[in-house]
């Protein structure tokens, strides 16, 4: 009876297990392979790790991609918060967050027509600028490509943080405010002592779903910008994709792993600051 329930376990258990290993521990056994080879499949050790940190092209696709991330990443916590707590007392706020939550379903093609027609050379904002006597911008293929890659991610990211912010506030109990406000509490101290301290686990998640979303907008950049964009929305996940396209399995091998090492550190630097500014208001 016991290998019976055994193999029932095993029987759900390795498809998953199966497919874990075909497309995670393989890979990721390949990786490292590769990682520490040169074509030839010679033991090179750290030589391909040397390379990829003295090469231009990937220190500038680092520099883009941690640029984008400091920028792209407060902005949005900042504006979706204040949305949230401008619409918690609403008396029909569902409806407005079922509308700022609209862009994660419209699909990435759509998003990136939108934002083609307003910025592309004969789009609307460029027509708008010819009418009022102005000189046009190219907006693709200058510094201005930057700021755009902010306001896709900001479109498309804003309505889901809202949505998380409006959950933990509402969380948090009335009573604490009524206090407050019996006390004479102003309202900043209100905010310090009772919001602030209150919405920091939400905080803390929205920040880790802002880093993650921040390098799934590639898609968007992409269709956007094609393979060789302008150099200042050239992304690591470009560099990655052109290496995947010429083959080139070391330079490939090396930056992932690279990429994922910084995300563990990032990961961890997040939650301990979460463990030390916990500690800290409570």
């Amino acid at each position: 009876m016991k290998i019976l329930r055994n193999g029932k376990i095993w029987a759900f258990v390795l498809p998953s297990l199966i497919g874990v290993t075909l497309f995670f521990f393989i890979p990721a056994a390949a990786s490292l392979f590769y990682a520490f080879t040169d074509a030839g499949g010679r033991f090179i050790w750290f030589a391909n790790f040397a390379d990829i940190i003295t090469n231009p092209v990937f220190q500038l696709a680092t520099r883009n991609s941690l640029w984008f991330i400091a920028i792209s990443v407060p902005l949005n916590m900042i504006i979706s918060f204040l949305l949230a707590m401008l619409l918690q007392n609403l008396k029909h706020r569902k409806i407005f967050a079922v509308i700022f939550m609209l862009p994660l379903v419209i699909p990435s093609g759509s998003i990136v027509f939108f934002w083609n027609t307003l910025f592309a050379d004969n789009g609307a904002i460029n027509g708008l600028l010819l009418r009022m006597g102005a000189e046009t911008v190219p907006w693709f293929t200058t510094n201005w490509s930057f700021a755009i890659i902010i306001m896709v991610f900001l479109f498309k990211n804003i309505g889901f943080n809202m949505v998380l912010f409006m959950a933990g506030l509402s969380l948090i109990p009335k009573d604490y405010y009524e206090a407050a406000k019996i006390e004479g509490a102003k309202s900043f101290a209100t905010f310090r002592h009772i919001t602030f301290i209150y919405i920091m686990p939400t905080s803390f998640l929205v920040l880790m779903m802002s880093i993650i979303n921040s390098f799934r907008i590639f898609r968007e950049i992409y269709l956007l910008y094609g393979p060789y964009p302008h150099q200042s929305v050239y992304m690591l996940q470009h560099f990655m994709n052109n290496q995947f396209l010429f083959a080139n399995m070391q330079r490939l091998s090396v930056t992932a792993i690279l990429l994922s090492a910084a995300t563990i550190v990032l990961v961890i630097a997040v939650f301990r600051g979460q463990r030390k500014i916990s500690d800290t208001f409570s």
